[in-house]
């Protein structure tokens, strides 16, 4: 998973996978946390993270670090790591930037395998912070230790209460988990999943990637029981191969909805000044998308909207999509959505279009798709959903257009807007 994987044989790495999933464990799912940087003053971020994580309420010991302090937020300090009487799982740092790469040779010598380094100064600003960024991933890798960041809003693991990032946000656990180099965009893709009535299963700001990047954390979260449906938001890429060998294993496991930025010369100078990332070209990135089976969203309502559509429906096994309309238009706008994207609109069966006529109206199409039309009896549009489920030619359906078929009682010129759409909320 890590760079040095590359120039290792596919035998090899089958043998690294069970200890690189242990340290993405030791990540997400920490019986501890060592705090390096852990302050009591209000507005530092050593306050401010340290307090999200003990208010989420996380079950792990925590043991703050600062060689200033006894006592930080009621907890005991330690002033190094060395201190500390066992080894942590994870190591959160907040420091300066000048003190990352020297905290990451103590957190080596200590054995701490899994690190988290929410400081920025690193490669974003220029030469001098990426030969700090180096030093640190360079130190890090010599002692088999897994960074996020630096530069980073921090990660969250809801299910097991554990906060440590920036933003005084608890998202409940959930099915979604969310992967963006901006932590700020991450944290509204969490909230518009949250809106809609869905939870995180992990949460990944994941800054400057010096080290682990973007497609590291798919190819974990493909195996993570928690996550159903991976959500991103991607500024640029270490390595464009690498990226597209591994979504597209991950694809075939989990959908992976994208959103990319800089796609624009404007927007591309500004992502290497966010997060040193190297835009690259859009075209490349959307045939890459194309073929490694990534969803590419164009904006934040599709983003957030293709997930939640994910998460309730299963992948498909293939592209033969059977679409159900109540109206002859509906049907024709979505075979031309589907011929667009590659999707085939087969012919029904002989025996499913037997089974339709023994109630569907003599004149409906009899054929795909399936516009019902108007004289419809109430139970006709569940009786035609169940034949098509059953359709041995189809992988998938698509509804749509279908307020004529609705069993719907008319209601009084006078009726609110409100108890209309009570009404149809309730059809539906």
């Amino acid at each position: 998973m890590f760079q040095l994987s590359r120039c290792l044989g596919k035998e090899r790495r089958e043998l690294l996978l069970p200890a690189i999933k242990q340290k993405f464990n030791r990540l997400f799912h920490p019986g501890s946390v060592a705090f390096i940087g852990a302050s009591n003053k209000r507005g530092k971020w050593g306050f401010i993270v340290l307090a999200n994580l003990v208010n989420g309420g996380f079950s792990g010991t925590i043991y703050p670090i600062n060689p200033s302090e006894s006592t930080i937020q009621g907890l005991r300090a330690y002033q190094t790591i060395a201190d500390v009487p066992e080894v942590p799982d994870l190591a959160v740092i907040v420091v300066p930037p000048q003190a990352v790469p020297s905290v990451i040779g103590e957190c080596v010598a200590k054995g701490v395998q899994a690190g988290i380094v929410i400081t920025a100064g690193f490669a974003e600003v220029g030469s001098g912070g990426e030969s700090l960024q180096r030093d640190m991933v360079r130190k890090a890798r010599q002692g088999g230790m897994i960074l996020v960041g630096p530069n980073c809003n921090g990660i969250m693991s809801p299910p097991e209460r554990l906060h440590v990032a920036m933003p005084p946000i608890f998202f409940p656990p959930g099915p979604m988990a969310v992967v963006a180099q901006s932590g700020n965009v991450a944290t509204t893709i969490g909230r518009r999943g949250m809106k809609k009535g869905f939870g995180i299963s992990r949460f990944v700001s994941s800054g400057n990637e010096a080290d682990l990047h973007c497609e590291d954390y798919f190819e974990y979260l493909s195996e993570d029981p928690e996550t159903k449906v991976i959500i991103s938001y991607i500024e640029g890429f270490r390595d464009g191969r690498r990226f597209f060998d591994i979504a597209s294993r991950v694809t075939r496991k989990k959908p992976v909805i994208m959103i990319k930025a800089g796609a624009t010369g404007v927007g591309a100078r500004a992502a290497k000044s966010h997060t040193a990332a190297m835009a690259g070209s859009d075209l490349a990135f959307e045939g890459a998308c194309r073929q490694a089976g990534v969803v590419r969203a164009r904006n934040m309502d599709d983003l957030t909207n293709i997930a939640a559509g994910f998460v309730g429906q299963p992948l498909p096994s293939g592209r033969r999509v059977g679409i159900v309309t109540a109206g002859g238009g509906w049907g024709v706008l979505a075979a031309d959505a589907c011929a667009e994207e590659g999707l085939d609109i087969p012919a029904l069966p002989d025996e499913t279009i037997k089974e339709l006529d023994t109630f569907l109206p003599v004149w409906w199409s009899r054929s795909n798709p399936v516009d019902l039309v108007a004289g419809l009896k109430p139970d006709h549009l569940e009786r035609s959903l169940e034949c098509l489920l059953r359709c041995p030619t189809l992988d998938g359906i698509i509804l749509l257009g279908i307020m004529p078929a609705l069993p719907f009682k008319p209601l009084a010129p006078s009726t609110s807007p409100e108890v209309m759409e009570k009404r149809l909320r309730n059809l539906l």
